[in-house]
């Protein structure tokens, strides 16, 4: 009797089995378009293989992101030349760090780049980025009547707008010392952000 009990245990495990191999095999099948379906069942998925290529950045770059037709890519600290897959991609920020004398850590990133900033990886050669420094700090000042109204313009090598932060939190805004040729005026104004 107990081995009638053991043989009819192992076939219904092994039955279990099979059914669960199939139903696994037909939710694969279902879901996946590189399976492909003939006659006589199943056919085994074509591998595809992606093809890299190697982006070079300046070395100062903590963090570089980019979009492409696989979705946003990040290269890290660390990774002065980064693998991307082939293709064309469109840079959507850049970040650098460096510490002063005190310890403070000042950290400068790039954004808002338009839709004319595109770069392609290709397998041959090593594509380089020229992304980071020098940025380009300008005042713009502006006459209606009698009052001028100045206003501070941080902008990178690409025209992409630069954040600049220290400590992780804005920085108070500059001054602006105005001074005519003759000393009859002069005075110092602050910044205000908003």
């Amino acid at each position: 009797m107990r081995n009638k009990n053991c043989i009819a245990l192992a076939i219904g495990i092994g039955l279990f089995g099979v059914f669960a191999i199939l139903i696994a095999l037909a939710a694969v099948t279902a879901n996946n378009p590189e399976v492909a379906r003939d006659e006589e069942g199943v056919m085994p998925a074509t591998v595809k293989f992606t093809v890299y290529g190697s982006v070079h950045l300046p070395e100062t770059i903590s963090r570089f992101e980019a979009d492409g037709a696989k979705g946003l890519v990040t290269i890290r600290r660390g990774k002065k030349v980064g693998r991307l897959p082939v293709g064309q991609y469109r840079i959507r920020s850049w970040k650098t760090e460096r510490k002063d004398d005190d310890g403070n850590t000042w950290a400068l990133t790039g954004r808002y780049f338009g839709q004319e900033n595109i770069f392609g990886v290709n397998n041959d050669n090593e594509t380089r980025l020229d992304v980071g420094e020098p940025i380009i700090a300008t005042v713009e000042a502006r006459n209606i009547g009698s009052i001028y109204s100045f206003n501070q313009v941080i902008k990178g090598r690409h025209q992409e707008i630069i954040e600049l932060k220290r400590n992780g939190s804005r920085p108070q805004p500059p001054k602006l010392h105005i001074k005519n040729k003759n000393g009859s005026y002069e005075r110092t104004f602050s910044f205000h952000y908003g």
